[in-house]
Formats: structure tokens, C-alpha cells, sequence
């Protein structure tokens, strides 16, 4: 494994950290219980807002957070390829 993937897997679960943070950062729950306390606000969110069924709204939630990772890594991933270009072979 190269650093540039290494660099990518760091920022994409630093993005999905940032994601908890964002949608529970607030919460009362112990910082263990947030992953879950996360996605089901998501799920919520989806389902209320949308009006639609709650198997959709598991799906959208999941959608949401593999988009969030992947663009995450793709970011990780190039910038650490512009950054340490030179070093690599």
C-alpha cells in the first residue's frame, strides 16, 4: 500500500468523523453511541422530510455515507499525489 492510498483512507475517515460531528456533535450521548445516534438522524432526516418509507431512507442514509467516504478518499488520494509527487516512484 502507498502513502497516497494510506493518505486517502486518513482523509476519508476524517470526513466521515466530520459528518458524526456535524449531525450529532450537539447530542447528549456518549461519544461511543454517536456513529449510530449519526445515522439514524440521517435516516430520520431522509424519512420525515421526504415522507418516504423507512427502507428508502435506510438506503439514502447508506448512499450518503459511501459518497461521503469515497469523495473523501478521492480528495485524500490527489492531494497527497500533488503533495508528495516527487518522492514517490
Amino acid at each position: 500500500m502507498n502513502i497516497a492510498t494510506i493518505f486517502g483512507v486518513l482523509t476519508s475517515l476524517l470526513g466521515l468523523s466530520g459528518l458524526i460531528f456535524v449531525l450529532v456533535g450537539d447530542s447528549h450521548f456518549p461519544v461511543s453511541q454517536w456513529p449510530h445516534e449519526a445515522f439514524q438522524s440521517l435516516v430520520f432526516s431522509f424519512v420525515w422530510s421526504l415522507g418516504v418509507r423507512d427502507s428508502v431512507g435506510y438506503l439514502a442514509s447508506a448512499i450518503v455515507v459511501i459518497v461521503v467516504l469515497v469523495v473523501c478518499f478521492a480528495i485524500g488520494y490527489k492531494l497527497s499525489r500533488c503533495v508528495f509527487s516527487g518522492k514517490q516512484k
